[in-house]
Parts: structure tokens; sequence; C-alpha cells
């Protein structure tokens, strides 16, 4: 398999392209990678798209992902090569005291020094999005939710 996949890049205000990045790879037990199926054009990306954030070029869009589990950290247990699988917006590690409490959203262990981590968001931790091919899945079995 190829090291670079295709992924859209934002290069700054009203500029975006497609171009080729280095493949995700497996950085923690806990991670999954996923060929993306699906990737949703969020509302919110256009507040980036527009340059009404501090999203800085490189950044890859796409929090709203769908896709085929194609590698496994060893921590994984629920998932299995081929799974399908929908991701939501947020990254959550699921151990933390807020996501203890439902508040997945605020999670404080996905992102230092803030409450709250996703997918290729301006300042929401080191997450590439899935407007790309591969995607990398952070607690894989917390934030994976399988499809029949």
């Amino acid at each position: 398999m190829s090291s670079k996949m295709k992924a859209l890049h934002y290069e700054g205000p009203f500029k975006v392209s497609v171009k080729e990045i280095e493949m995700p790879k497996i950085e923690h037990p806990d991670d999954a990678i996923i060929k993306v199926t699906t990737a949703a054009i969020c509302g919110s990306d256009l507040h980036m798209y527009q340059g009404r954030t501090a999203a800085e070029s490189g950044l890859v869009f796409g929090h709203e992902n769908m896709g085929i589990v194609t590698e496994l950290g060893e921590g994984v247990t629920l998932l299995k090569k081929g799974d399908r699988i929908v991701l939501p917006f947020n990254v959550a590690d699921g151990r933390c005291q807020n996501c203890e409490e439902g508040k997945t959203a605020f999670c404080t262990g996905v992102n230092p020094g803030f409450a709250g981590g996703a997918y290729g968001y301006v300042a929401m931790g080191p997450y590439q999005g899935g407007q790309a091919q591969y995607l990398r899945v952070p607690y894989a079995d917390f934030n994976a939710l399988k499809l029949p």
C-alpha cells in the first residue's frame, strides 16, 4: 500500500485543494484506521473555508465520517477489519469525568488545555478530518459506532 493518500487540503480563506499527504498511522493501541467511504460537508466547515476562524494551512476538513476498518491497534477489542463504522463529530476518550457523565463533547482527555476534540476542526486537537481517503480513529472502541 502507498504511504500517501489524497485529502482535501485547506490552504487559506476560500482556497482548498486535493493534495497527496501522508497516510494516517496507528499512534496508540486504541487507534483504528478506516478507508473513508462517506464524509459530509458540514456548515461549520464553511466557517473555516471563509476565513472566520484561526484555521491554519494544512488542515484536512471533515468531521462527519463513515468508513471501513482497515487496520487496528492491539488495544481495540470491539472492532475487526472489514467492519463498517460511523463516527461522531467529536473525539472523546470515554475515560475522563466528563465522558463518564455523558458529556463527551467536553472530553478533557483528547485535547490538552481544552475541553473537547474533533476531527478536522480548528483548535479541536491534532485530529485530521475525513475528507480524505483514510482516517485515524483514536479511542476506536469508544468513538466508532459499528453498522450492520
